[in-house]
């Protein structure tokens, strides 16, 4: 694993095209997710709302307990003053309590397309104190239900890479910033060429899709990982960061270069 208390890389701004380039090289099962690549929102729900019962689980297992410290981690780059925070994407609410549990005095809103995912984190919540700082909306992405400056803190996790229109998607995120807010994204942002070929790239290309039949839903963890083939690279998600309003924004890769951490101010 990286050393992932090393500083946040500045970024660099590149032009990048809105395509990730690596079209040719998708994993197996690609035909069968061809449809959800579009990242239509109704698609997008529906597949997240069929693996909810085992989401969890299977994240757990996929990464070997990491997706819990790489949102723990994310969450010590949030001031600890923070009042309200929005989890964009929250599914089953991994984040919004990883918030929780860092910034004690905040009330963590958290948004997904997804009914049955939410129906999950309620559950989740209204088991811990927690549930008394949390509140869960099913909204989407793209046209968050919030007025103007409302946040002082934006997460999300593994979702922007899903936005059918990654530009407004943050924009939205920025919109909805308090002036010297924060936003914390985590994302399986598209890697080089030859990160594929290393053990942990041939692991998410032809294993994770594997593992998807054993959960009974081959095409969606065929899908994770054709969408971070079909996503941008970290300086090309950074751009775009900086072109919605973003400022001071930078990010750094954990685990060999399986995620990406970006931290931006409003």
């Amino acid at each position: 694993m990286t050393n992932i208390r090393s500083p946040l890389t500045p970024v660099k701004i590149l032009m990048q095209g809105e395509k990730g380039g690596n079209e040719k090289f998708l994993p197996i099962g690609v035909m069968a997710v061809e449809p959800l690549l579009n990242r239509k929102r109704d698609a997008i729900a529906k597949m997240f709302s069929a693996i909810a019962p085992k989401y969890d689980l299977m994240n757990h297992l996929l990464t070997g307990w990491l997706d819990v410290r790489w949102r723990r981690f994310a969450t010590e780059w949030l001031p600890a003053s923070v009042q309200i925070v929005i989890d964009v994407g929250t599914g089953t609410g991994d984040f919004a309590f990883a918030v929780l549990d860092k910034c004690k005095e905040a009330t963590v809103i958290g948004v997904d397309l997804s009914e049955r995912m939410l129906n999950l984190a309620k559950r989740k919540a209204a088991s811990t104190s927690k549930g008394e700082r949390s509140r869960w909306l099913l909204a989407d992405g793209l046209n968050l239900p919030f007025r103007n400056e409302v946040a002082d803190a934006v997460v999300s996790a593994f979702v922007v890479r899903n936005f059918e229109d990654l530009t407004k998607g943050l924009r939205e995120i920025h919109r909805v910033l308090k002036r010297s807010g924060v936003a914390i994204i985590l994302e399986f942002c598209q890697p080089p060429r030859s990160w594929w070929w290393t053990p942990i790239g041939l692991f998410v290309r032809y294993v994770v899709p594997i593992a998807g039949r054993f959960c009974g839903n081959a095409v969606a963890y065929s899908y994770l990982t054709a969408s971070i083939r079909t996503f941008l690279p970290a300086e090309a998600v950074a751009e775009k960061m900086i072109l919605v309003g973003f400022r001071k924004v930078s990010w750094l890769t954990l685990t060999f270069g399986v995620v990406t951490l970006f931290r931006a101010v409003k």
